[in-house]
């Protein structure tokens, strides 16, 4: 296997709208498919994103079919296509690219959403579920190609997948290659909801408009806590949600919280 080629920046749309980042991956007739170029447009978005300002909720969706077929390798691995790169080639590469990628989005300090149509599978899958929220259609699928193609998976899959549907279930579609359909993804805990197709981008939206609408210096605490948490013992996670209320009760949303509680109305949050 080699890296993905470089290639034109045309199949990744970014628009920042209501405080959302809308990221449309735009390559329908390639199910999607990401090669570096198009992962450097997301990633530079994505830190954007990070560094502040006007973004407070990202949602990243496909257009067409499908959400994301994963990374394109195709041209990369075409017949006479070049020398086999050298050793520590691909370390590299991923190291600067989907790697840096999902941890990117992982890390986010902004909720994320993620509208599932179609195949999400490898890279596409990962992308979905380093998301805060996964709505999926009813017609989506969910799988990991790698094994079948005789090598290993990458971009956050083994890491992902056993804390999300447990080992066994993991192993399924890690080495077995397992397409898990949509009913099937929200019974695992794989995803958080199911939605008719026809209902997805609504839905998503909204999700989306909700999220940026809210207390974005405390979203992204309690995200960091999570992520913390899950190799941390009880008494470091006692110690950091310590140490992250004292912080978040410094903000100005927690004051607008309490002042909506005392008026009985709802909070208009400003991120702050």
């Amino acid at each position: 296997m080699t890296a993905p080629e470089a290639g034109p920046a045309d199949g990744v749309r970014c628009e920042v709208a209501g405080g959302v980042l809308h990221v449309t991956l735009a390559r329908p007739d390639r199910a999607n498919a990401l090669r570096g170029g198009d992962m450097g447009v997301l990633l530079r978005a994505l830190e954007d994103a990070a560094a502040g300002g006007a973004v407070r909720a990202v949602l990243l969706r496909g257009e067409g079919r499908n959400f994301c077929g994963g990374a394109d390798l195709v041209a990369a691995n075409a017949p006479g296509g070049g020398e086999r790169p050298p050793l520590g080639a691909m370390i590299r590469n991923l190291s600067a690219t989907a790697h840096r990628l999902v941890r990117t989005l992982w890390e986010l300090p902004v909720p994320t959403v993620a509208a599932v149509q179609g195949r999400a599978a490898g890279l596409g899958l990962h992308l979905a579920l380093a998301c805060d929220f996964v709505v999926a259609a009813d017609t989506a699928a969910f799988s990991e190609p790698f094994a079948r193609r005789g090598f290993t998976a990458d971009s956050g899959g083994t890491f992902l997948l056993p804390r999300l549907v447990g080992i066994a279930r993991a192993k399924q579609m890690l080495i077995r290659g397992a397409v898990v359909p949509a009913a099937r993804a929200l019974e695992w805990g794989l995803i958080g909801e199911v939605v008719p197709a026809d209902e997805l981008a609504g839905t998503a939206r909204d999700l989306a408009a909700e999220l940026a609408a809210g207390p974005t210096l405390v979203h992204g605490l309690t995200k960091a806590l999570i992520s913390e948490h899950l190799s941390a013992d009880l008494p470091r996670a006692l110690d950091a949600e310590a140490r992250t209320v004292e912080l978040s009760l410094r903000g100005e949303d927690f004051k607008e919280g309490i002042r909506a509680f005392l008026g009985r109305r709802a909070p208009a949050f400003t991120g702050r």
